[in-house]
């Protein structure tokens, strides 16, 4: 069985470059929700959560180039405020954190296409955290892993 996460490749870089190749990602058991019987809770995971939906919203949003597109506006200031708080803890040098901060507000849209990554189960079950109901999308299951390693993934871009 895999998971499914949707990130854009800056993400990704980011991850690699700065933070030991090791990734947080938010996942879901399926590719896209709609497809899932509708009396399953698998169905209710809503489209800011469904990964296909993610992926085409990040990757229209790089296509048309728009510079105002709510998630990539979200995930810009998500990794604006996590530089200052890997740096305040010693996680990051304060060039690192230059580095990022340089990353996350060019408007190269190449760095912002979508990448999904495909990830067994299997080996990450004992390090999947469910998400909280309340810090949910919807109602149906969405998922942590906070230490994803480069090896325990593949990524495929369309």
């Amino acid at each position: 069985m895999l998971l499914y996460s949707v990130n854009p490749r800056v993400k990704l870089v980011i991850q690699r470059e700065f933070r030991g190749d090791r990734h947080y990602v938010w996942c879901s058991e399926r590719f896209d929700s709609a497809t899932a019987g509708p009396y399953t809770l698998a169905a209710l995971v809503p489209p800011t959560s469904n990964p296909k939906q993610i992926y085409r919203g990040l990757k229209e949003a790089c296509d048309r180039r728009d510079r105002h597109n709510d998630k990539i506006i979200s995930i810009r200031a998500g990794y604006l405020t996590r530089a200052e708080q890997w740096l305040a803890a010693g996680e990051i040098t304060p060039e690192a954190r230059a580095e990022i901060v340089y990353l996350v507000t060019l408007d190269d849209f190449e760095l912002w296409r979508p990448v999904l990554y495909l990830i067994p189960r299997a080996p990450v079950a004992l390090r999947l955290q469910p998400v909280a109901p309340e810090q949910r999308a919807g109602a149906g299951p969405e998922f942590i892993i906070g230490d994803l390693a480069a090896t325990e993934f593949e990524t495929v871009e369309f």
